[in-house]
């Protein structure tokens, strides 16, 4: 092999291995900022065992400005389907302390009449728009952080309904919807927030979406549908155009997501599907990482 033939080889190398690394490896510009959005699988309970240093040293990595976990309540002994006795579970109640470990001063947790709720932290103080839960299996939650609304969520996850003691009405895809319109039309539709342009939701839908029907074959997609009607991009369905790219960390479904509106789209610079040694074990989901740039001009 010549030198020039050696030289072409040791670059392309350089460059695959380049595309490899984390998106952490280079921070974004002063005006951009980076999401980071996971499903932890019951408060990170593969975390428990080592005062989840692993986690944290894994967030740490990705440097993200705002983080938005679903599952982000302790509920079993780590690695097992023990339940903890209440008095013994360290989240949600010690987010603030787990989050400043990785960085973050604020955080909240959204509104949930049960065990999985959602948690947002964040680099930058949080304007608490309001907590949603009536109507809701695992709740709602609406912020806004230096100008952009954040609706984060998790849908109801069953094939029957939430109402259905005997668990056979198969309602479980209209509640889901139900639960859609609610958190629309308390939020991006509400007339009272009219003037706000710059809108982001995200959380596990547990619906899938039209765009993926190439992929699976004809689901329900009535969720997606009703969500197309206020917010204008999947934004990791448009991004990866053609492709399937899966949120659980068996490879078959894609259930989380993140929506957004035109001014956010328009400024999106890097989206990523993280799926590596510690994802892979830590969640049954899979994290998301989005870039994009901040609107000039918020309300």
């Amino acid at each position: 092999m010549n030198l020039k033939r050696i030289l072409f080889c040791l670059t392309a190398f350089a460059a695959a291995i380049a595309t490899s690394v984390p998106c952490a490896a280079k921070r974004p510009s002063g005006s951009d900022l980076r999401l980071l959005y996971w499903n932890i699988q019951n408060g990170m309970w593969s975390g428990q065992d080592d005062n989840y240093d692993r986690f944290v040293e894994w967030v740490k990595e990705f440097d993200a400005d705002v983080c938005v976990w679903c599952e982000a309540q302790s509920i079993y002994r780590s690695g097992t389907a023990d339940r903890m006795p209440e008095a013994d579970r360290y989240l949600v109640g010690n987010w603030g302390e787990l989050a400043v470990r990785y960085g973050h001063k604020y955080w909240y947790v959204g509104g949930h009449r049960d065990n999985f709720p959602q948690v947002i932290t964040s680099k930058y103080p949080i304007e608490v728009v309001q907590r949603i839960g009536e109507g809701l299996s695992h709740g709602a939650l609406h912020v806004k952080i230096n100008g952009v609304n954040y609706v984060v969520l998790h849908l109801w996850p069953q094939r029957y309904s939430m109402g259905d003691k005997t668990r056979k009405d198969n309602g479980g895809e209209a509640f889901r919807v139900e639960e859609m319109r609610r958190i629309l039309d308390a939020t991006i539709l509400n007339p009272k927030f009219a003037g706000e342009k710059h809108w982001l939701m995200m959380g596990d839908f547990n619906s899938h979406s039209p765009l993926d029907k190439p992929f699976h074959g004809t689901r329900n997609y009535d969720v997606h549908d009703l969500v197309r009607s206020a917010y204008s991009h999947d934004i990791v369905g448009d991004w990866f155009s053609g492709e399937f790219v899966p949120s659980t960390t068996g490879g078959k479904a894609r259930i989380d997501f993140i929506y957004c509106t035109d001014g956010i789209w328009d400024g999106v610079k890097r989206v990523e599907t993280v799926h590596d040694a510690f994802t892979d074990k830590a969640s049954d989901h899979r994290p998301i990482v989005v870039e994009f740039r901040t609107p000039k001009k918020t309300k």
